[in-house]
């Protein structure tokens, strides 16, 4: 695209002049400056047209973009409702007795968790993720691996605190945290070790 032509600016006036001149030669050099910068921005609105259509363009791919990325979640969360329902995804529970074989020294990090209504979760609080505690009534214990989790279980410890059922988690990526059932937690197999 040819735009105008560059306007020109006025010949520059020497500051130490401007003291020395009269009223009328103020105003004369004002009104040049005022001109030119008029000039200057007749001489831009094309190409502040076309970065304005640039920009709206750019945002109708941005809009684009999120709506696929929302239509692939919700995509996501279907299947893990399907996976968890059919019985392909066992819940925490379940794979802690016995269920699932992860290697007993995965981290509870590295597993990939979700709730039962599709969210993906981390297991603890969002700011120190990848703890599971773990009650017997009485006392508490903080687990980091599969193992750790597995061993409590087995000695008929329960997720939670004393008087909190439950497993901490947190969603994905958000610092959002909540306790919610230990049944409503599944977990995806194909990160088993």
């Amino acid at each position: 695209m040819t735009g105008p032509a560059f306007p020109s600016l006025p010949e520059h006036v020497d500051p130490s002049a401007l003291r020395d001149a009269d009223d009328a030669t103020l105003e004369t050099v004002a009104a040049a400056l005022d001109a030119a910068e008029r000039a200057t921005v007749a001489a831009m609105a094309p190409y502040e047209r076309q970065v304005r259509e640039i920009r709206a363009r750019k945002s109708e791919v941005a809009t684009e973009r999120r709506r696929r990325e929302r239509a692939l979640q919700v995509a996501q969360r279907a299947g893990v409702r399907e996976a968890a329902k059919s019985g392909g995804m066992p819940t925490l529970l379940a794979a802690l007795g016995g269920d699932a074989r992860f290697d007993e020294a995965t981290s509870l990090t590295s597993l990939r968790a979700f709730l039962s209504t599709g969210g993906e979760v981390g297991f603890g609080f969002a700011r120190r993720p990848g703890t599971i505690a773990f009650t017997d009534g009485r006392r508490q214990s903080q687990v980091h691996t599969w193992g750790e989790a597995r061993a409590l279980y087995a000695e008929g410890w329960e997720p939670g605190s004393p008087g909190v059922p439950g497993v901490r988690v947190h969603l994905a990526g958000t610092l959002v945290e909540r306790v919610v059932p230990a049944s409503d937690v599944v977990l995806e197999v194909s990160s088993a070790g």
